[in-house]
């Protein structure tokens, strides 16, 4: 449940993506490093879209994190995701 709080302060797309990659891969995201530098793998896919899918309800392809994205790359994709099913909170998959 969100806060107004919540709201006010990391509400962006961006931020939120942030702190999933982060948490995740125990790492902020190293300019140019792409997830597999940064020691992911299946799990931490599985893992990042995972929790992406239950806080955003966005659905991601896991795929795309093996495209050799880096963090602002990997947001971009998020982004367009949800922007194409009709914003954050679609669940469209």
């Amino acid at each position: 449940m969100s806060t107004v709080s919540d709201t006010a302060a990391g509400s962006s797309l961006e931020e939120k993506v942030t702190r999933i990659w982060t948490g995740v891969l125990g790492t902020s995201g190293e300019e140019g490093a792409t997830f597999i530098e940064l020691g992911g793998q299946s799990v931490s896919a599985v893992r990042i879209a995972t929790r992406i899918q239950e806080e955003l309800d966005i659905w991601v392809d896991i795929g795309v994190l093996f495209d050799d994205p880096d963090l602002p790359t990997f947001i971009a994709a998020v982004v367009r995701t949800a922007d194409a099913a009709g914003g954050e909170g679609s669940g469209t998959q």
